[in-house]
């Protein structure tokens, strides 16, 4: 598929608007080129016009390793794995500092040289689904004509995974893509061990949530989970989804996060009085069967760490029904699906409360 003129031109408004995460960018990216013509985002601020992701996150909160997990570093020693020349393997490959020189030489590898420099806001780290700079010139000068070719048979890739130093087998690609949404924690972790090159098969799921719909939007069938590592060290958001092979990496959301060097770079939504949240999210409202600024569905999805008194996270768009977000120990990950046809009037509101009901924090801006 040539490159669609309405997808580079909300591309172009996003990176000349507010900044954005990285990871949140690469979401509005995947979604563009999956279906622009059929579907549109809820606005910022939970209406349904246009294009738009607003990401939250957090400062660290301790103990999430799982008491039932010996500390450790796991995936290095599993031959479905692989090293990569110059990386770090397991838990170290993932949520390393990385300057823009050793990030592009890594989804070189991964994809093949590629002619643009890579997009972030705020530094590089590996395990991260990063976006490329669209509006810059080419590595060395010129220009460069994006394209997308469905199968991922173009060298012209929109984003890039920026991979960690476990290289999943022939075998295990496959495996993934033969089953993009697995119902088993086994299978979770393959796949996203499979998108991060990092081997996470030996980590521990805290929370997670799936979808799937049928009709005319089982293409948004997917899952949103929260992987830990042994050691407690590590963190990584991984969104699986049948619309696009876990293999390519092209980002339907990887996030590592090294909660003992969360620094600077880490996502934090400003709200309307330029003050930032303290709690961690990601929140991406979304919209389908839209006609003018009415849309049939909204599927929003969403993960972080909400205050660890935290007993219930409550997502609702509008009037609308009320959708429990998994939640265990503060960490929270949903997929959530509203049939209630919903205008830009509707908000979309995702709030904490703790076990007596009373609401500890809200997690994503509300006007």
């Amino acid at each position: 598929m040539n490159n669609d003129p309405e997808v580079s031109t909300e591309l172009h408004r996003l990176a000349d608007a507010e900044p954005l995460t990285d990871f949140d960018t690469n979401a509005v990216l995947t979604r563009g080129r999956g279906g622009l013509r059929r579907r549109r985002f809820l606005g910022a601020g939970g209406g349904i016009a246009g294009v738009a992701a607003i990401a939250l996150a957090a400062t660290l909160i301790p103990n999430i390793s799982s008491a039932n997990q010996e500390p450790g570093v796991a995936g290095t020693e599993n031959s479905d794995f692989s090293p990569v020349p110059g990386v770090p393997r397991g838990e170290e490959g993932a949520g390393q500092r990385l300057d823009q020189k050793e990030a592009e030489r890594r989804c070189d590898l991964r994809y093949g040289p590629q002619k643009k420099h890579l997009f972030a806001q705020n530094g590089f780290r590996s395990a991260r689904s990063t976006m490329y700079d669209i509006k810059g010139g080419a590595r060395g000068g010129g220009k460069v004509v994006m394209t997308w070719d469905e199968k991922n048979k173009d060298t012209t890739v929109w984003s890039c995974t920026i991979p960690g130093g476990d290289k999943p087998s022939a075998a295990l690609v496959a495996a993934a893509e033969a089953d993009p949404l697995p119902t088993t924690p086994q299978g979770q972790l393959r796949n996203c061990s499979v998108d991060a090159w990092v081997d996470m098969t030996k980590w521990n799921i805290v929370v997670s949530d799936r979808l799937e719909p049928g009709g005319d939007i089982k293409g948004f069938r997917r899952g949103q989970l929260i992987a830990v590592s042994p050691s407690g060290r590590t963190a990584v958001a991984c969104e699986l989804a049948t619309g696009g092979s876990p293999a390519t990496g092209s980002g339907w959301g990887i996030y590592a996060l090294k909660l003992d060097d969360l620094g600077t770079d880490y996502p934090r939504v400003q709200w309307p009085d330029g003050t930032f949240g303290k709690d961690m999210a990601t929140i991406l409202p979304e919209g389908t069967n839209c006609e003018g600024e009415v849309c049939g569905k909204s599927l929003p999805k969403g993960w972080g760490r909400a205050p660890v008194a935290t007993a219930k996270i409550v997502v609702q768009i509008g009037s609308g029904p009320k959708y429990d977000a998994p939640v265990k120990d503060g960490w929270f990950a949903f997929t959530a699906l509203d049939e209630t046809p919903h205008t830009t009037k509707d908000k979309l509101t995702v709030r904490a409360y703790d076990k007596d009901g009373k609401l500890l924090t809200k997690l994503y801006p509300e006007g």
